[in-house]
């Protein structure tokens, strides 16, 4: 067996995804939980369960090639983000850093800045990160914080760091994403437009992240946007869903959070712009530094999300 892979968050939605993305290809890893394993993990030698909670206690990193940090909230104030996931999380990448172990951190393609952009403009890695995140929710702020921590640790330690931002990630039992629009009981109200959805089927979220953890590392940091080949606009999302949408114009929304504007942070989600512009705008992605890793696609997206839903059943 090769070096071991140490993942923090390993019993949540992507944490297991990822430890049997990296069984699959014979690494050894070190799961580290909050709560039990799974029953399955008990008949594999190559899974050493650590439990800890790492807002008290950090796991032994001496022998690790690599560290995947996938333990974050995915909701909360700014207070219990910093309490449980900025604070810990630095300390877990420091220790990782302190142990010559290269760091992969699971941020969020949350973190960009998409209010300056135009319709149907291309992201990929070059685009800006969010210029006003007090504009925008507690997650997001969380972070752009932790990559920020990321980076200076990186530049302590003179440790490889790769930053992977997955795209909404769906698979069984997280099919909805907040890119989609507002529900509203059977139908879901949102914009029509061609534009993609930066969708990541679970399955790729964690073939990716093995391979930022096992592939040789060209420069010191990295960014890598984690994304499906086959990105869907909203209409072809809603048809593989099974839900009836109710389209409107893009520009209506727009013009609408830019006249609220003077509210400021006290507008819920979706009636900030900056907040309307990363989730609702046209845009197109780019997962070309996925490619260059390694990446290869295993499904499309109607494939996909059949068998999310499948698994879900």
């Amino acid at each position: 067996m090769g070096d071991v892979i140490a993942v923090t968050g390993a019993g949540g939605f992507l944490g297991r995804a990822v430890v049997a993305r990296a069984r699959e290809k014979s690494h050894p890893v070190r799961a580290i939980l909050r709560g039990d394993p799974p029953d399955a993990w008990a008949a594999d030698p190559g899974i050493e369960v650590i439990r800890a909670d790492l807002r008290h206690e950090l796991p032994s990193l001496d022998d690790a090639a690599a560290v995947i940090h996938a333990a974050a909230r995915m909701s909360g104030d700014d207070a219990a983000q910093a309490r449980d996931t900025i604070t810990p999380g630095a300390a877990l990448l420091q220790r990782a850093a302190q142990a010559g172990a290269r760091l992969v951190l699971v941020s969020s393609i949350s973190v960009l800045g998409t209010r300056d952009l135009a319709p149907f403009a291309l992201v990929d890695e070059a685009t800006p990160v969010e210029p006003h995140p007090e504009r925008r929710d507690a997650y997001t702020r969380a972070k752009l914080a932790q990559e920020r921590g990321a980076c200076e640790i990186s530049a302590r330690y003179g440790a490889q760091l790769r930053i992977v931002r997955p795209g909404a990630i769906f698979g069984p039992g997280r099919l909805w994403n907040a890119h989609m629009g507002i529900e509203l009981g059977p139908l879901v109200l949102g914009p029509r437009h061609a534009g993609e959805l930066p969708l990541c089927w679970l399955p790729h979220a964690a073939q990716i992240l093995v391979l930022a953890a096992t592939r040789p590392q060209a420069q010191t940091i990295e960014l890598i946007h984690a994304l499906d080949d086959d990105r869907p606009d909203r209409a072809r999302f809603l048809a593989a869903l099974g839900r009836r949408g109710l389209p409107l114009g893009w520009r209506g929304f727009d013009v609408a959070a830019r006249a609220l504007t003077p509210l400021g942070p006290r507008l819920p989600g979706l009636l900030r712009r900056e907040v309307l512009r990363a989730r609702l705008m046209p845009l197109r992605y780019a997962n070309a530094r996925a490619h260059a890793l390694g990446f290869r696609a295993e499904a499309g997206f109607e494939a996909a999300m059949a068998d999310a839903r499948r698994a879900r059943a």
